[in-house]
């Protein structure tokens, strides 16, 4: 009886862990990508046909572009804010998942080790 409700409660605990670890995943994915936007130039199509505008990355000369009125409005900071925003909630999401689902494993690891001692504990007091 008790080995069956402890594979269920570990396969529990290892879906929480598993959407944790996924969802930390993503967030580090997103900051991936937030920090490519950050470090990496970037080129802007000019009014010249046969020369695109060549931008330095915005984080480069401390948020100051050569050409203002080109590169500056390409790579908005509400943008570039929103993705930091989406994945702060996600990484502290799934570090939360991850957290309480090696709890519960460790928890349910515990408490049958307590009742296997109990039981045998008993077994022991019935022999004398």
């Amino acid at each position: 009886m008790h080995w069956a409700a402890r594979q269920e409660f570990d396969r529990r605990a290892g879906a929480r862990v598993a959407w944790g670890v996924g969802l930390s995943a993503v967030a580090a994915g997103l900051l991936l990508w937030l920090g490519y936007l950050l470090l990496a130039p970037y080129t802007v199509p000019s009014s010249s046909p046969t020369r695109d505008l060549e931008c330095e990355s915005p984080l480069e000369h401390g948020g100051s572009h050569t050409r203002p009125s080109l590169c500056a409005g390409e790579r908005e900071w509400p943008e570039l804010v929103g993705i930091l925003a989406l994945s702060v909630p996600t990484a502290v999401a799934g570090a939360a998942l991850v957290v309480s689902g090696t709890s519960r494993r460790r928890t349910s690891a515990h408490v049958f080790e307590i009742l296997e001692m109990q039981a045998s504990e008993e077994r022991t007091r019935a022999k004398k």
